[in-house]
């Protein structure tokens, strides 16, 4: 017996629990030295007062355990009981205690679980927070057991977002893929989700869905996927948002965007056709006249030479205005056709700028997006030009080449360097800066050694793909 209480001590005070013993009309309890540390008492107190430690316990939780007790006493059932306690220093312990009736005594333990119940009531708070933050994002929150299939709506977004009652339920994932993702992203949908389920981790899906009211919806999910021990999907969280009014803003926005750019291309094919049309025409008439003129004269050599000179002038402006006419207002670009598209048009400026220009491109540019195709040739006709205006190069080489998952626009040319280009330069810059940042790529001018320039923009391929997605009409 004593060797069975030595253990069971060691137990006791192995796992910080405290022994009472009482009888049943519970006026005074008999406790041990751990029991008198979890009330608060000095540890040589070994008789307490029932009624002195009741005056410590809230009237919520005394009424509940008095209810509890008397089933013990009276139906021999047992007592289990999480209760506050307060403490002589003012603060509030946590305590479970447990107890049943022995030859019409009351035995029990009682245990500290005062870190457990901060740890729930922390838990309840983040979780109350981060409903009100969802609420009022207007988020919907899904949880599902993959293995089972089945999955539950946290909040009643989820029910508002796909047009159902609580008494229609929540979606398995068949039911989501069959009758309301939209069929065209379907594919997109499993992709998304492939990797997540074999490594885990999160996930990210744009799709659209089709209600039963006949509307159709954006959604942007983002979640996580957890593993079981064995390596299999375990489990899917996270939330739904409905972007339909951020789609149709994206599509306003990018409709303007095209109206912006067709009137600016309009204007500037008016601006070339009046240089081309008449300002270059009056230069010719009036080198002309200078030809007439001089056959009907001698000059003298001073006369001559600045006659000469003159000339000289004329013939440059008007191959000037007949280059900037044709940069302000270059061929059509082709509907499928970029790389032949680009090849006529860099051969143009080439012979009306004096410009030894190389091109290599990659056949997949003709499979871009149209308005993807017509960003990389504004693009590659702005920095041309900005070359021709302000570089004074002699040589340019225009590269377009797909890397990994990213495409790339290298113009290099061999001109001055790229701080004495003057301001003029960078304000054309900002304009391909803007048509790059379109598409979520980058931008970098750097200098070439021993002179020159070369302009790199990288365009990732997910942006190509979600412009011309957002491109289309849902």
């Amino acid at each position: 017996m004593r060797e069975s209480e030595l253990r069971l001590r060691l137990a006791l005070d192995a796992a910080q629990m405290g022994t009472f013993e009482a009888d049943i009309a519970g006026t005074e309890a008999v406790i041990d030295a751990q029991e008198a540390r979890l009330l608060g008492l000095p540890e040589d107190t070994r008789i307490v007062s029932v009624e002195e430690l009741r005056a410590r316990i809230p009237v919520d939780d005394l009424y509940a355990s008095d209810t509890k007790q008397e089933r013990m006493t009276v139906h021999h059932e047992p007592y289990q009981h999480e209760f506050r306690l307060r403490m002589p220093d003012g603060s509030e312990r946590w305590l479970s205690g447990y107890a049943d009736v022995r030859s019409n005594r009351i035995f029990g333990v009682n245990f500290d679980i005062t870190e457990r119940k901060r740890a729930e009531a922390a838990l309840r708070e983040s979780e109350a927070r981060l409903r009100i933050a969802t609420n009022g994002a207007a988020l919907g929150i899904f949880e599902r057991d993959i293995k089972a299939d089945r999955t539950v709506w946290v909040n009643d977004r989820m029910f508002e977002i796909f047009g159902r009652t609580h008494t229609d339920g929540s979606l398995t994932r068949q039911q989501f893929v069959d009758d309301y993702l939209h069929p065209s992203d379907v594919n997109a949908f499993e992709d998304a989700l492939r990797q997540p389920m074999q490594m885990g981790g999160p996930f990210h899906v744009t799709c659209r869905i089709r209600r039963k009211d006949g509307l159709v919806r954006w959604l942007q999910i983002d979640g996580k996927i957890e593993l079981a021990d064995t390596g299999e999907p375990l489990r899917a969280f996270g939330v739904v948002a409905d972007i339909t009014e951020r789609r149709t803003l994206e599509r306003k926005a990018q409709r303007l965007a095209e109206r912006v750019a067709t009137i600016q291309d309009e204007e500037r094919r008016t601006i070339a056709q009046e240089l081309h049309d008449s300002t270059v025409q009056h230069l010719v008439a009036a080198s002309l006249g200078m030809m007439s003129l001089r056959h009907k004269r001698s000059l003298q050599p001073e006369d001559e030479m600045r006659w000469n000179e003159v000339d000289a002038s004329l013939q440059k402006a008007m191959n000037e205005l007949r280059t900037a006419s044709y940069l302000m207002h270059p061929p059509a670009l082709r509907t499928r056709h970029l790389r032949s598209s680009l090849r006529q048009y860099i051969d143009g400026f080439a012979n009306r700028s004096g410009l030894s220009i190389e091109i290599r491109t990659n056949p997949k540019i003709d499979q871009i997006p149209l308005r993807l195709r017509r960003t990389l040739f504004r693009i590659i006709q702005e920095a041309l030009g900005n070359v021709y205006r302000h570089a004074s190069a002699s040589h340019v080489s225009v590269q377009i080449r797909w890397i990994a998952d990213r495409l790339h626009i290298i113009i290099t040319d061999n001109g001055r360097a790229v701080e004495r280009r003057g301001p003029r330069a960078g304000v054309r810059l900002r304009g391909i800066r803007e048509r790059v940042k379109e598409y979520a790529g980058e931008l970098k001018l750097v200098g070439v050694k021993p002179n020159g320039a070369r302009l790199h923009a990288a365009i990732p391929a997910s942006a190509v793909a979600r412009k011309s997605s957002t491109g289309r009409a849902h």
